[in-house]
């Protein structure tokens, strides 16, 4: 992380997002931290119910513990993103001093279905509650609030700005608009209906100022996502299912392989690309990339940690023609050497020797 180009002038911003091993009444909650730049885990704390009974509130618990820990270890934080949580909002500002963002996604979800309230309705409310003009704007303006949280520079009065200046965009004003935007293309014709009524315009934009994003303008204004923790936390269900009940211990000796198993693969060389139909949209075309496979070198190198904690020396031997075996120095066996084995570590016998074999 540190040998990032950016961090010694900007720090690094961290995500964190909770993840329970089960659906309802959770027993271990867990919070990973995962650098920005890397891709990276970089920390994780565990609660379970004898530490903390409600699990709702774990969240912030264990934020107050990994994000200590990751700053402990020398990593210069400067922001933290999450999805929606006030009380980690509250704790990340107000005791940490950093930079807070929202996930951009659980920001826009909603928008097209608040929308939908004053595109359609009822005939007898038509031009009433809702109007004909803004029939096509929902899913429009999902795509346009996304525009403006990546072009805003990280300004909060620039990005409510950019959101208003949606309306004049329906509205077939475009000054506002970005200059290598379509729209101040001379001859451009809009794929939407222009907005004339007045009274549409005005509760079309009562609508965008009670969006999440024009409200919390500052914690939108970086356009950080949350993506790649969620792809973690789906990863997760391989060592941790949650149909499983694991006792802590177990729990978090899996959580950690899992940690170990996510930094050595993520990020890998793409190889090809690939498209496959969508089968709700038949003539239109999904393009995924191809990796190189998975690599399991963590799982050598426990190997190699646990047998160079427990071996104390090497049992002299002798070959087939009686000469002695030159003992191995640590760390540099290979297949075939001969390791001590101690079932006991209370007396000092040996109970016998085996072969070592990386597989």
């Amino acid at each position: 992380v540190k040998s990032s180009s950016d961090y010694h002038t900007n720090g690094e911003w961290v995500i964190t997002d909770a993840r329970h091993d089960s659906t309802a009444n959770a027993y271990h909650s867990t919070v990973p931290c995962l650098a920005g730049s890397t891709r990276r885990i970089v920390g994780i704390c565990s609660i379970s119910r004898p530490e903390h009974r409600i699990a709702q509130t774990r969240e912030v618990e264990c934020t107050r513990v990994v994000l200590p820990q990751v700053i402990a270890r020398g990593l210069n934080v400067t922001e933290v993103a999450h999805d929606n949580q006030v009380q980690v909002k509250k704790y990340v500002c107000e005791e940490l001093g950093l930079l807070n963002s929202y996930d951009t996604w659980h920001g826009t979800k909603n928008v097209a279905k608040e929308l939908r309230k004053i595109c359609r309705g009822t005939v007898r409310s038509r031009d009433v509650t809702w109007f004909t003009q803004l029939s096509d704007k929902a899913r429009k303006t999902k795509v346009h609030l996304y525009w403006c949280m990546k072009n805003c520079n990280g300004n909060p009065d620039d990005l409510r700005a950019k959101i208003m200046n949606i309306s004049k965009h329906f509205q077939g004003s475009h000054f506002g608009c970005q200059q290598e935007s379509p729209c101040r293309v001379p001859g451009y014709k809009p794929h939407t209906v222009l907005l004339t009524n007045p009274d549409a315009i005005k509760v079309y934009e009562k609508a965008l100022q009670r969006t999440l994003i024009y409200r919390y303008a500052d914690s939108y204004c970086r356009c950080r996502d949350t993506y790649w923790i969620e792809s973690f936390n789906h990863q997760l269900l391989t060592y941790l299912p949650k149909r499983i009940h694991f006792l802590s211990e177990t729990y978090k000796m899996r959580m950690n392989l899992a940690v170990l198993d996510w930094n050595e693969n993520t990020q890998r060389t793409v190889t090809s690309q690939r498209t496959y139909p969508n089968f709700r949209h038949p003539d239109h075309h999904h393009v995924y990339n191809v990796l190189i496979s998975k690599t399991y070198n963590f799982v050598h190198d426990i190997w190699h940690m646990y047998i160079e904690r427990n071996r104390e020396s090497l049992l002299p031997l002798e070959d087939d023609e009686g000469n002695e075996m030159v003992p191995v120095p640590l760390g540099d066996y290979e297949d075939g050497d001969y390791v001590i084995v101690d079932d006991d570590e209370d007396d000092d016998n040996e109970d016998g020797f085996a072969f070592f074999d990386e597989d």
